[in-house]
Parts: structure tokens; sequence; C-alpha cells
């Protein structure tokens, strides 16, 4: 029998406990191991949270699950779906939804092992592509970091320190390749998202907050390609439209993120998919303008293509496919991309939305591969069924810039009877960009540099074609 002694003797263990862990703070308190304003502010607006003591522990390194966490909260994705395809997060994986939101916007990718690592420190140069990715800054007023020349991160962290996310380092490094903490994740996720908390570089201060003018247009886009296009909240299809547009209707577009474009017209502001655009970005000199190009990423989903040499043929051509359609909707162009993420359309899904899509041209990425290790270079194939002449012409040109690009062997361009370039009925080319079984040509295709330089190439190649 439990007397009253007993009782009150527990009760005061019990309280002792508790007061001896600490109470956690809540929303509008100050934080007792940091005073970073831009960590109130997530925390206060629920983006951040604290330990069961109360604290942040802001030198404490974030994982790659917790900056997923994070990102979702704070641009509000919604976290749902936790399906991935990564084979070490189960969908009852606490970050399951929000690792599935990240990487579905291009935001974060997973590893060519189809592993995410979700409790992996999160790097300083990863940290710098996630923002980058969402926010696409611009500024110019770059701040100098001694370590990242050639690094595959380079392009971000400068667009980064260019627009006052990254601030200057006492030491002049940015350490890319070093875990990131959570006070400098959260600095440069409140920085990304709140202007008023921007570095001044030329006094180390912050910006003062400023009243936001109306966003300039980019562009003058008409929908194309569908008699109704629907115009959403945020770029995702998460939640319900706010609204649709009809075919030849025209639209101002103020900004890209990923496939998505934000739009206004005189009813709505909001986003669309730019599959569904054409969009005029005042450069009427080029030769693009106008034209309705499919890009087809080979391969994808449950077919990875060939892997060599630690390459999987899927993820490479996806990213040089996903930069090529950027650059082609800079010039203009309409862009038809077969695939945007991890999945597997048939040949024939392919070939249908490029010949629905009235395509001017069409543009197969592949990476090659061959038993002989020593095989390399670049080689193009076309098919002279339904376009005699100009299919040769097009690989022609995308063979030429790409062996200049890459500076590989010279492989020529050669009539096969693929499916895809068989049985579309535009102009159409394979290109085979380089071998992924030959060790010095897979080293290359791992780097940041080999898909930029790719898709400049095919670019060219197929601006060189309409000239």
């Amino acid at each position: 029998m439990v007397t009253a002694r007993q009782c009150l003797s527990w009760f005061l263990i019990i309280v002792l406990l508790v007061t001896s862990l600490g109470t956690p703070a809540s929303a509008g308190e100050s934080l007792p191991d940091t005073d970073a304003e831009e960590v109130q502010r997530l925390y206060d607006e629920d983006i951040v949270t604290t330990f069961d003591d109360g604290t942040f522990r802001p030198d404490h390194h974030v994982t790659r699950a917790e900056a997923a966490v994070m990102l979702t909260r704070a641009l509000e994705f919604s976290t749902e779906n936790t399906w991935t395809s990564f084979s070490d997060v189960e969908s009852d994986h606490y970050a399951a939804g929000h690792i599935h939101a990240v990487v579905d916007r291009g935001l974060m990718t997973g590893y060519q092992d189809d592993t995410f690592q979700p409790e992996s420190p999160m790097l300083r140069g990863e940290t710098a592509a996630a923002l980058y990715r969402q926010f696409q800054f611009d500024g110019t007023d770059y701040v100098s970091f001694s370590d990242i020349e050639g690094h595959h991160y380079s392009s971000y962290i400068t667009s980064l320190s260019g627009s006052g996310i990254i601030g200057e380092q006492p030491d002049s490094t940015y350490r890319p390749d070093e875990s990131v903490t959570r006070l400098d994740f959260a600095n440069m996720l409140a920085r990304s998202l709140y202007s008023e908390y921007r570095v001044d570089k030329e006094d180390g201060t912050d910006e003062p907050e400023q009243p936001e003018p109306e966003t300039e247009a980019i562009g003058y886009g008409e929908v194309v390609n569908s008699p109704t296009l629907n115009v959403r909240p945020d770029p995702s299809t998460d939640q319900e439209p706010i609204g649709s547009l009809a075919e030849g209707d025209e639209v101002e577009v103020l900004d890209r993120t990923g496939n998505w474009a934000e739009i206004r017209t005189d009813a709505y502001e909001g986003y669309v998919s730019q599959s569904y655009l054409i969009v005029d970005y005042y450069n009427h000199e080029s030769s693009l303008y106008g034209k309705t190009i499919a890009v087809d990423p080979g391969h994808g989903g449950e077919d990875p293509g060939a892997e060599a040499n630690g390459v999987v043929e899927k993820e490479v051509v996806l990213d040089v496919g996903l930069r090529l359609e950027e650059e082609l909707r800079l010039a203009g162009a309409n862009v038809i991309m077969t695939r945007r993420s991890d999945w597997f359309p048939s040949l024939e899904e392919r070939v249908q939305e490029a010949n629905q899509a009235g395509a001017d041209i069409f543009v197969s990425i592949h990476t090659n591969a061959a038993a002989a290790t020593e095989a390399s270079g670049t080689e193009t194939f076309y098919n002279e069924t339904n376009s005699p002449g100009q299919s040769a012409d097009l690989a022609g040109e995308l063979q030429e810039k790409t062996v200049e690009k890459l500076n590989t062997v010279d492989r020529g361009i050669h009539d096969r009877n693929f499916y895809v370039v068989r049985e579309t009925t535009m102009p159409s080319a394979l290109a085979e960009l380089a071998f992924k079984t030959n060790a010095e040509e897979a080293e290359y295709m791992k780097t940041d540099q080999f898909r930029e330089d790719s898709s400049e190439a095919l670019f060219e190649g197929i601006e060189a074609f309409f000239h």
C-alpha cells in the first residue's frame, strides 16, 4: 500500500527532475545562448526550434534531414507525401515528407548510391546551393573567398555573397566542404527570407529595411500547349489554384523557380508551369526566340542507364538537361522537358510529348558506355525518316559544339534507328556526350564544370542550327 509520505516523496523527485532539465523557451521569449536577431526571428516564426533545455546551441552542426525540415517550414511546402526513392529514408522517417518536398523542388539532391544520408552533416556548400536554387539571387557586390575557385558550388556561393546572404569571413575563406552550424544556417536562411537582415559589405552592417517596390517584370509570356493553365499561390501543386489562364493569354514574368514562373496579370499574381509558357525575355536578336524545343534527358526512375566509375547516367543527363532548359528559356524559347525529375517516361511518351507540342526540334541527352574502357569521345546520332537532311544538320551542329567545348575526341555523327529520333516528326538528334566507362571522362562527368560545359555546348549547337 502506498502511503501519503511515499506519494509526497515521488512528487518531490519529479519536480526536481523537471526543474533540472530546464523549461523550453516559447515563441516571443529570448533564446538564452544566442542574441542573433536572425535566429530569434526564425524561432518566433516556428522555423527553427530549441532543444529540450530551451537552448539553441548555435555551434552544433545541422544534419541534412534537419536542413530539409527548416527549409520546408520556411517555404511552407506541403510534407504530406512521404515517399522518396532513397534507400535510407523510409516513409516513417521523421523528415521523410520534408525530404520529398525539397528534393521534388530541386533544392537538395541525393547521392549516386541512391541514398540521402539524412543524419550526415549539411555542408556549407550544399546550403548555398539549396538557397540559390530557391531564391535565384543575382547580386553583384561579391565577397572574395580564397577557397572556392573551381569548386562545384562556387557559383552558388558567389551569388549569395553578392546578394548580402553571406558576409565577409575573418580569414577570407568560405569552407564549402565543412559542416554548417545551426547559427550559420539560420543566418543565411533568414537573410534569404527577409531582406532587412542582409549584409551591407561596405560597412559590415545590415541593410536597413526599405519599402518593397512593385516587382519589375523580367519578361513577357503567352500561354501555349494547353487550353487552360492553373495559377498557383506558390511554386508547387500542393495548394488549390487561385485561378486559371486560357491558351493565348498574356502574362508578365516576374521570376523563375525551378520549372515554375512567377507571373502577373490584371487578375492574378502567382505561379504557373513554365512548360506552358513561351516567354520573351527581351532578347529578340536570339535565333531561338519563339522556337519550341523538346529536351529529353535520357533514362530516369527505374532505368538508371549505364553505370560506371561512380557515374550514373540518368543523374548526369538530367542535370545537363535542366541547365540547358534554363539557357533556352532565357533566349526566348518554349521548352518541353520530357522529364524534370527522377522518373521514367517511356520512349513512346517522350516522342508523343514532342510531337503533340509541335516542337521545332528534339534533342535527347545521354552519356556513352563501352566494354573497352579506353573508348572515349563524343558522338551524335540522328535518323533520316522524318526530316531528311535537317536531322543530320542538327546532329552536326551539336557534335561540333560539344567536341569543341568538352575537348573530347570527335567520333562523328551517325544515322541510326533509335526510336526517339526515328519516330519524332521534327529534326531530332541524340547526343552521347562522353564515356563514363572511360576513367578520365568519368571523373570529368562528376564535376559541375562538365555539366555546365555540356549544357552550354548543346545550347550553342541548337542556336547554330537555327541561324
